[in-house]
Order: C-alpha cells, then sequence, then structure tokens
C-alpha cells in the first residue's frame, strides 16, 4: 500500500475494532519505520479532516462519554468551589 491517507484509515479501523480511539501517537505506534514522520503528519492532518470510520468497530461512545462528562463536571464543580474558597480568603484578607 504506498498512499499514506489509505494507510492511516486501515489502521484508525484497527485501532477502533481494538476499542481505542485512533491519534496521532497510535498511529507514530503502529506505523513506525513504515511512513515518514512527515507524511504521517500530513496524512494524519489530512484523515482528521476526514475521517472514514469503521462501523463494524464496537460502540462504546455513550457510556464513556457520559461517565466522563459526570466526571469532569464533579472535578471542575470541586475546582471552582476551591478556587472561590481561595477568592473568599483574599478578599477578606483586604478588607482588613
Amino acid at each position: 500500500m504506498t498512499d499514506p491517507v489509505q494507510l492511516l484509515q486501515q489502521v484508525a479501523a484497527q485501532l477502533q475494532r481494538e476499542g481505542k480511539t485512533p491519534s496521532l501517537a497510535l498511529f507514530r505506534a503502529r506505523l513506525a519505520g513504515r511512513i515518514a514522520p512527515q507524511q504521517l503528519f500530513a496524512a494524519y492532518q489530512q484523515w482528521r479532516n476526514n475521517p472514514i470510520l469503521d462501523d463494524t468497530a464496537p460502540s462504546q461512545e455513550p457510556a464513556p462519554v457520559l461517565a466522563t462528562t459526570e466526571c469532569s463536571d464533579n472535578t471542575l464543580a470541586q475546582t471552582l468551589a476551591r478556587i472561590e474558597a481561595k477568592l473568599d480568603l483574599l478578599l477578606s484578607k483586604l478588607d482588613k
């Protein structure tokens, strides 16, 4: 196979069948030595702008996305509460 974009599409389909989200790092690991880094990056950009996803890949998006959203919402709420507490402390010290 000589077309790097087609090669990326094949690797992306394989990664999706494994339940992984295709990324530049995973493409680099899978295609090390088969494509020059410059060609890999150019092909990745082209693939990213027009990905062809594997329909046979296991669909795991709804549950992980919801779990991630809930987790990140909880984390954000905790971080915001800490920032607000620090701000209140600073404001009270400025008032003195």
